[in-house]
């Protein structure tokens, strides 16, 4: 798939569960160094806005640095799941919405 392909996908499948999320986008995560780079960001926040719509119904206008903090820590999920997959053992995050807030922010 391409970038756009990708950032397509999440917006039509925002309510993935984090076995959901393509291998590609989880190892491209563990290995974009210190920090996401600029398509994972566009990923990781298409994907949580849309979550967001669909959670509420409507746009949700969020702070800039709101979709900054999740993006982090949606890509740091994606590393933690990747992981987990490399060394064959559960993660809870397998079987919960992958870009959902409810544990975001706790």
């Amino acid at each position: 798939m391409t970038e756009k392909q990708y950032i397509q996908m999440v917006r039509e499948h925002p309510n993935m569960l984090g076995s959901e999320v393509p291998v590609e986008i989880l190892r491209a995560s563990s290995y974009a160094g210190g920090e996401p780079t600029e398509f994972l960001n566009e990923f990781f926040a298409a994907g949580y806005k849309e979550w967001l719509l669909n959670k509420y119904g409507q746009p949700i206008q969020q702070p800039g640095e709101v979709i900054t903090a999740a993006v982090i820590l949606l890509w740091l999920k994606a590393c933690r799941l990747y992981t987990s997959k490399l060394l064959d053992r559960p993660d809870p995050d397998w079987d919960r919405p992958f870009f959902s807030d409810e544990e975001l922010f706790d």
